[in-house]
């Protein structure tokens, strides 16, 4: 478990800072809440700057302190930017939780080039990109924790939704490989896999999800590059 102050060793992350990429108002809101509940600030990005704030809003009576960057996950070049303003910044977050994803229905043999290049860089490059702008920071301070939200398609690929299923199943091998580049460093990265459909009112319900992400950040046992969530 990290150590949850600002590194005492020129460190310019806040581990109790989150940055939650992919923001939006189910998994993500509930996110967000469960970990500004937690005392932790809470910096969100999505595409939509009036998405933001109504997220924002909603987060107001937890009392935390509550950032939003309007950035696309779809132009990875974009988003770096934004990162990189982020990460120049003192306390900036020494955890990130990458949420994005582009989970319309779609089938390979239909698939433009153009919708094929979107989705993996939704789902699989930004995240990459995310973590190669906040390395260096939290190499400083010796700590840091990414958790990327992974899925059962990585699993169990289903054709009707197939860059989804593409996309994680890529994604849990890119954070696998990023956790063993960065582990000697001091910096956790696993993937949070959701073997199931997020439904609200079910095993599956966000909130309930959202408890496991705060006990994986949390969790004091060997590090694993991935962890699950059954709906147990």
């Amino acid at each position: 478990m990290p150590d949850d102050s600002v590194g005492d060793s020129g460190s310019s992350i806040d581990n109790r800072h989150l940055l939650l990429v992919g923001a939006g108002p189910g998994l993500g809101m509930a996110v967000a809440r469960r970990f500004a509940d937690g005392g932790y600030r809470v910096t969100l990005v999505a595409r939509s700057t009036d998405g933001l704030a109504d997220l924002a809003d909603g987060l107001a009576d937890t009392g935390a302190h509550i950032d939003t960057i309007a950035a696309d996950a779809s132009d990875p070049e974009g988003l770096r930017a934004r990162m990189v303003r982020l990460y120049d910044e003192q306390g900036a977050p020494g955890l990130i939780i990458y949420n994005a994803v582009m989970g319309a229905p779609d089938k390979l043999l239909s698939s433009s080039v153009e919708h094929l290049q979107t989705a993996y860089a939704v789902d699989v490059i930004s995240a990459i990109v995310v973590t190669q702008v906040a390395a260096p920071a939290m190499r400083v301070g010796g700590s840091g924790t990414i958790i990327v939200t992974g899925g059962g398609f990585a699993d169990h690929p289903i054709p009707a939704l197939a860059t989804v299923s593409l996309g994680k199943a890529a994604l849990r091998s890119a954070a696998t490989m990023l956790g063993a580049d960065l582990e000697p460093d001091g910096i956790r990265v696993a993937t949070l896999t959701i073997a199931g459909q997020i439904v609200a009112g079910t095993a599956f319900d966000p909130q309930n999800i959202a408890k496991r992400y705060w006990e994986v950040v949390h969790f004091d046992g060997p590090w694993q590059s991935e962890f699950r969530f059954t709906g147990e």
